[in-house]
């Protein structure tokens, strides 16, 4: 039996983790390059040349250029100066060549640990321990998730994985999964790929993510037009994936999943499928990983009356594009991050809007406008080697656990005196607070409405999509013809909305932006062994599972998007998904390897597990806070949804499966 060590597939030939020589001539260098970071200029120089010495030479002096402000991180054009002249003039020499003469370039793998350690230091303005170092390699795009169990590509051809949606984490997994060597089929209930991007194109639809760093880790993307992509943009990223990787020959479109039922003799799960809405089909499969989300049907108010109104109604996650607002009253139920895009989208066009606020979010405010990128930084992370992985590696960095984490853990004494719960949760919260002052200081009554009375992170976090002027959240709810209602909801009449306090709301448009239905795979009847139901196991909206993908009794299942594996404190979706679709391939490599039939975790690793997961989660704002509605947690106030661990140690912890915790048969 033949092992690698290393993956060497054909899949990965497309990843984007190293870089060919090329030419790049002195104009356009000296064109693109005058406004760029002088700090990432010095990383990819380094990579260019193999000059390890530039960074002692550099390295003070772009580290004197940084603005360390919370969520900053950033170099300022003005101060940059000589430093960024000179490297600009180093680059010209190393680029403007022919290929053949230039040296090959540093990869990832090229730098030992204490030399990407200085360098990511220099990349985030902050002094990083090498704790950080495999983790932001792989973030960063410097190399894939690498196999910690040994590779046997001819046997794992004998593993056929169902993956369940074809939307950003289900193509990741397809991709993991092709890369080892396994068979795969995609089940896809839409028409297309793209998951909730593809069905989510309300007005001003778009990620609130950074987009450098909003994408898969193999496949970066150089050419984003905006700092936060629209919808269509970022559906157009994960077609252009399924297209590169050539995924779609495996994807079963409009194929919803009824049932899994786990057949014990041939340690097989048998899949009940509906195909077009109408043929049952009935197929079997090694293994299973769903990848649909958490969140995607939508979830109507509790609202009686809604059937009797005469105009038009829809969920905002199901767009009506056949209506025009124009000049019509509309009323739009909710305020959180879907309800935040649409108002700033459509305030300007219709003829009044009634924002029926059930609960405020806290508003990030949003220094860049619309955020569309220069054409310059464009050409540079296109063309200069490795700029684009280091832009990654800052981004991802800005938005992590050095931020994030310390916003979301309870200091105790400070929480007794405080609305916030600790010195780095009040410190974003007063930036919330004079975001706030700033645009509504003059209207009391309309900042008293907006303010929320809970801590920050104790529910999703919203930003704003511009600044105070067209296209903004409190821009919108600045103008005479738009209203913030914060009575309660009482019925639906024919003509509108009547509220608890009996005022009638005359509308000609209802939108429902109430969210999706925290529902895990609840639409899919999962039957594991001896017949015990995954919707039982997890019953009461209560659902646990090891490292959020594996529960006792349901062998080869995997599911991602699972119970606490939001990285709701910081990051994005796509760091998750890649993390638990890299533990499950490892699972799925360990079955392989020691000739099993099924792989599955022991209870005793599970009840450790989530001993863990609940021993941290009680020192964190989810569990803390109470004034915050939230699907965060479940309605006993049990968290479900976020972890409590920083994204490093869930990242170690996922690795490979521990000696132990998971069985073999």
């Amino acid at each position: 039996m033949t092992m690698e060590l290393a993956t060497g597939s054909a899949i990965a030939d497309r990843f984007t983790t190293t870089v060919e020589r090329r030419r790049l001539s002195e104009d356009d260098l000296r064109a693109h390059l005058a406004t760029q970071d002088s700090g990432l200029l010095l990383l990819s120089l380094v990579h260019v040349t193999g000059d390890l010495e530039l960074l002692d030479t550099f390295g003070p002096r772009v580290l004197a250029t940084y603005d360390n402000r919370p969520f900053a991180f950033t170099t300022s054009a003005d101060s940059q100066g000589a430093a960024r002249d000179e490297l600009i003039e180093m680059t010209v020499k190393a680029l403007d060549r022919d290929p053949a003469e230039q040296l090959p370039y540093l990869k990832g793998d090229d730098l030992d640990d204490e030399t990407f350690r200085r360098m990511m230091s220099l990349a985030t303005g902050v002094e990083l321990d090498k704790r950080w170092v495999a983790m932001l390699r792989e973030q960063g795009g410097f190399n894939e998730a690498r196999p910690i169990q040994p590779i046997n590509r001819e046997a794992a051809t004998r593993v056929h994985l169902a993956i369940i949606g074809a939307g950003m984490t289900g193509l990741a997994a397809a991709v993991s999964a092709a890369d080892r060597g396994f068979d795969y089929t995609i089940f896809e209930s839409g028409s297309e790929v793209g998951g909730v991007w593809a069905v989510n194109d309300y007005p001003g639809a778009g990620v609130d993510t950074p987009s450098v760093y909003y994408s898969l880790s193999f496949d970066l993307n150089p050419s984003w037009s905006r700092y936060y992509p629209i919808q269509s943009e970022y559906f157009q990223y994960l077609n252009d994936l399924a297209d590169r990787f050539g995924l779609r020959e495996h994807i079963k479109f409009r194929t919803e999943v009824l049932r899994l039922k786990w057949i014990e003799e041939d340690a097989e799960w048998e899949i009940t499928t509906v195909e077009n809405g109408r043929e049952s089909r009935t197929i079997r499969a090694t293994a299973v990983m769903t990848a649909a989300g958490h969140l995607n049907r939508p979830l109507y108010p509790d609202l009686n009356g809604r059937e009797s109104f005469k105009g038009a109604s829809w969920h905002a996650n199901r767009w009506d594009h056949s209506v025009d607002l124009s000049g019509k009253r509309v009323g739009i139920i909710g305020a959180g991050a879907t309800a935040v895009q649409i108002i700033s989208k459509i305030a300007s066009e219709v003829g009044h809007l009634t924002v029926f606020q059930r609960q405020p979010h806290w508003i990030s405010p949003n220094a860049m406008g619309a955020g569309i990128i220069a054409d310059d930084e464009i050409w540079t992370k296109e063309n200069l080697p490795y700029y684009i992985h280091w832009s990654r590696l800052k981004a991802y960095w800005g938005t992590s656990d050095y931020n994030g984490y310390p916003m979301v853990r309870v200091d105790p004494e400070w929480a007794k005196d405080h609305l916030s719960i600790s010195p780095a949760n009040d410190a974003v919260m007063q930036s919330f607070l004079k975001y706030i002052d700033d645009c509504f200081g003059s209207d009391p009554a309309l900042a008293k409405k907006v303010t929320p009375t809970y801590a920050p992170v104790g529910k999703r976090l919203v930003r704003d999509p511009s600044g105070f002027e067209p296209g903004g959240y409190y821009y919108a709810l600045s103008l005479p013809h738009v209203d913030v209602e914060t009575a309660k909801l009482g019925r639906v009449v024919p003509d509108g909305i009547f509220t608890v306090d009996g005022k009638l709301i005359e509308l000609d448009v209802i939108i429902y932006s109430t969210g999706l239905t925290l529902d895990w795979i609840s639409p899919i009847e999962v039957v594991g062994r001896d017949g015990v139901k995954l919707g039982d196991v997890w019953r009461d909206n209560n659902p646990s599972s090891y490292l959020g993908g594996m529960v006792p009794g349901f062998p080869n299942l995997f599911v991602n998007s699972g119970p606490n594996t939001g990285a709701s404190h910081a990051g994005g979706h796509n760091f998750m998904a890649e993390v638990v679709d890299h533990f499950a391939m490892e699972a799925l490599q360990l079955l392989v390897n020691e000739s099993g039939r099924s792989v599955e975790v022991t209870q005793e690793a599970f009840e450790e597990y989530n001993r863990a997961l609940d021993e941290r989660m009680a020192g964190s704002i989810w569990a803390h806070e109470r004034g915050a509605h939230t699907y965060y947690t479940n309605q006993k106030g049990r968290p479900i949804l976020p972890t409590p661990f920083m994204h490093v140690e869930y990242w170690e912890m996922s690795r490979t499966p521990e000696e132990g915790a998971l069985i073999v048969r």
